[in-house]
């Protein structure tokens, strides 16, 4: 799972594996560990009860929160993604989940093999 952070805007890429993995009730989670020994952590996991996206930051990272029905309705279709919008204070936070396609331009030990392929557009 990838993460990018562009102004008031929050984007996750997820590969083949990962859209399964979420789908099926898994919760997904990346750390990075800074050469201090101190972490920052982004978590995405799927909620039964909600109908809308949720974000948090913690004290160690951010959660993102999916309406299960949506994403699992997303994970088995061709759409590329899921977006929402969700106030916060006086601006407005975007939330992407994107599927991951391919990148055909960086080397290959940099390439996801589990990434979407781009000839089958999503």
């Amino acid at each position: 799972m990838k993460l990018r952070l562009r102004g008031n805007s929050l984007r996750l890429r997820l590969n083949q594996n990962e859209v399964a993995d979420l789908a099926s009730g898994r919760t997904l989670a990346e750390t990075l560990t800074f050469p201090d020994g101190s972490k920052f952590g982004y978590t995405l996991r799927l909620c039964e009860s909600s109908k809308d996206a949720s974000a948090q930051l913690l004290r160690s990272g951010i959660l993102v929160t999916l309406p299960s029905e949506k994403a699992i309705d997303w994970a088995g279709r061709d759409e590329l993604g899921l977006y929402y919008e969700i106030p916060a204070g006086d601006a407005t936070l975007k939330i992407a989940v994107e599927k991951d396609l391919e990148c055909v331009d960086a080397p290959l030990d940099e390439r996801d093999p589990f990434a979407y392929p781009r000839e089958k557009a999503c």
